[in-house]
């Protein structure tokens, strides 16, 4: 695939045409509610078309999310305790009611959304066609992508099962992504690259991929 090969930019308004399926590393699938409204949503970038696709648990999802915490924690103290002993010791429910609420509030914050030409994480959002730097990494425990654009605009941590959870959503990001790689004017090194199934042939070769080496300059 060279850049005359690429999807068109859809339309900022209708989002049409759609992007082609975009090769993804997560495969669940958690498409655009069709029976509700997002609650309380950040303010998207309006000035670059509507919002077309977004993901936002359900009212309910935090507490699951809390409760489950508590659980797997009740269970494991439990086994490796050989009983309850452990419920009298009033730290390990401090530190229980600690987890739950921080699982309770990232669930409760997971919202992400994208139109036409961009994406957003929480309140966070990029112009997905004018990316200057692509970046894959680890957070913790989660695979993640930082995004920078060309009016400074960043999302630090995108978790890639959260971006891809719902397809749609990520054909239109990546689409942009392919056309900022493209354009010549992204900083995407070769790890990211070659996780996110970028075609070789497209933009210029990064500095740090190891099949340029040896190859003389200008190939």
């Amino acid at each position: 695939m060279n850049s005359t090969d690429l999807p068109p930019i859809p339309d900022p308004t209708t989002g049409e045409p759609r992007p082609p399926r975009a090769p993804r590393i997560h495969r669940g699938t958690q498409n655009t509610p069709s029976d509700r409204e997002p609650r309380n949503p950040p303010a998207p970038p309006c000035h670059l078309g509507p919002t077309l696709e977004w993901i936002q648990p359900t009212a309910r999802d935090p507490y699951i999310a809390a409760l489950m915490m508590v659980g797997i924690a009740v269970a494991y103290l439990t086994l490796t305790n050989g009983g309850f002993r452990w419920i009298n010791w009033w730290g390990i429910w401090l530190i229980m009611a600690a987890s739950a609420w921080v699982m309770f509030g990232a669930t409760r914050n997971h919202w992400a959304a994208a139109g036409a030409t961009w994406v957003q994480w929480r309140s966070s959002w990029v112009d997905t066609y004018h990316l200057t730097r692509i970046r894959f990494s680890a957070d913790g425990t989660n695979r993640v992508l930082r995004l920078k654009d060309a009016h400074g605009n960043e999302i630090h941590s995108f978790k890639i099962s959260q971006i891809q959870g719902n397809p749609d959503l990520w054909d239109l990001v990546y689409n942009g992504i392919l056309h900022s790689v493209a354009s010549g004017n992204c900083d995407i090194d070769a790890k990211t690259r070659r996780i996110l199934k970028i075609p070789y042939e497209l933009g210029p070769r990064p500095v740090n991929d190891k099949r340029s080496k040896g190859r003389r300059r200008g190939w």
